[in-house]
């Protein structure tokens, strides 16, 4: 007879990747759906100001749903000029990445004609087809492909329902954001008023570290961008702008953000520079990473919010393979809000023994009751 647990396993397992399809495929629903729900979070302060003001709630949600709208087309509208502007700049960096490249090839292949050189000094047979095959790379221009008008055109459908989804999850989470809570606490505490109680305030207590964290991780970011951009202002580097809106942007995306930024900033240091200056700019910039991330963000954020650095790195793989570019986005605070809402549903056992003999004495005062009642 087969025993539960080789029976549990591979349901678990069949489960895991169902749900792991299920996410991938429905990305176009569930990826803003979920940004839309971890925005909530984050905004939750401030919907709660504004019922402590006075306001309907109603009021108050459309608030700060207008809040938000304005915030991310106010943030699109900064970036779009600038991201054209690379865009338009892109073929000529290109251009100038693929000459240096070429200077390295041809040092190569003079250090190689060196070499047959030498063979062929000490061996004159060992020379023989080692200049027949060379010379196939020709005088072709790869060129970068750029997003056309029919691109933007086939997108814009698909990019329109995923903000209608965005914004009409937002608005009605903010809406019914309590009521969300107590559903989850009635559900998860059963009939216990205590337990009930203590899944809620675990829920709020939740919601509040992971708007504090992410508030405070979006102003580092900020001042890490504005280091970065003025950096790069006084070396001489192209587009400080927009470098410094790139460093705020994927420090977002711990780990992986910063290091392809780093490859991208090193690139352009080749392009721009020559000789020790071509590195200059990633050098800076990494010496700006790590200080942030040793210095001011553990003090600013503190050890409550420490997470595994692994678990991490696999949450930001997972979601960014799931989601792509939004999923690196949401897979941080989806992470912290899941392991701070486990850690503080984890019952301490000196309150639930302290809980259950409080049980026990309101059901033996009951039965006391009731047998006096009966005499």
């Amino acid at each position: 007879m087969m025993s539960s647990r080789s029976v549990t396993l591979p349901l678990a397992l069949i489960a895991a990747i169902l749900t792991v399809a299920a996410l991938k495929a429905g990305a176009s629903f569930l990826a803003p759906t979920v940004l839309a729900l971890i925005t909530g979070v984050i905004l939750s302060p401030a919907i709660a100001l504004l019922l402590h003001l006075g306001l309907p709630r109603s009021a108050a949600a459309g608030s700060v749903l207008a809040f938000a709208l304005v915030a991310l087309t106010t943030l699109a509208l900064v970036f779009e000029p600038v991201l054209w502007r690379a865009l338009d700049r892109l073929p000529a960096v290109w251009q100038e990445l693929q000459d240096t490249l070429r200077q390295f090839q041809d040092a190569l292949r003079g250090l190689n004609q060196m070499t047959e050189d030498v063979k062929e000094a000490i061996s004159p047979d060992a020379a023989g087809g080692a200049n027949g095959g060379g010379g196939g790379g020709g005088g072709e221009e790869s060129s970068v492909p750029l997003p056309s008008a029919i691109d933007a055109i086939a997108l814009a459908p698909t990019i329109a329902a995923q903000l209608m989804i965005f914004t009409g999850v937002l608005f009605f989470f903010l809406f019914t954001r309590e009521s969300i809570y107590d559903w989850a606490s009635k559900t998860l505490g059963g009939r216990n008023t205590q337990a009930q109680e203590r899944y809620k305030s675990s829920l709020v207590a939740a919601e509040h570290m992971v708007s504090r964290y992410f508030i405070t991780i979006t102003l580092i970011n900020a001042c890490l961008g504005v280091a970065v951009a003025a950096a790069m202002m006084v070396i001489g580097m192209g587009s400080p702008i927009l470098w410094g809106l790139a460093a705020f942007a994927v420090n977002f995306i711990p780990y992986l953000g910063p290091a392809i930024f780093a490859t991208f900033l090193l690139l352009g240091g080749i392009v721009t520079f020559d000789g020790f200056m071509a590195v200059m700019p990633v050098g800076i910039y990494l010496c700006m990473n790590v200080t942030e991330g040793q210095f001011v963000t553990p003090s600013l954020v503190g050890k409550t919010l420490k997470v595994n650095p692994l678990l991490i790195f696999l949450s930001l793989v997972f979601f960014l393979w799931i989601w792509g570019p939004l999923g690196g986005f949401v897979a941080i605070p989806v992470l912290l809000w899941v392991l701070l809402v486990a850690d503080l549903m984890t019952p301490d056992q000196d309150l639930m023994q302290a809980v259950e003999r409080r049980q026990e004495m309101e059901e033996e005062a009951a039965a006391a009751a009731a047998a006096q009642a009966g005499e």
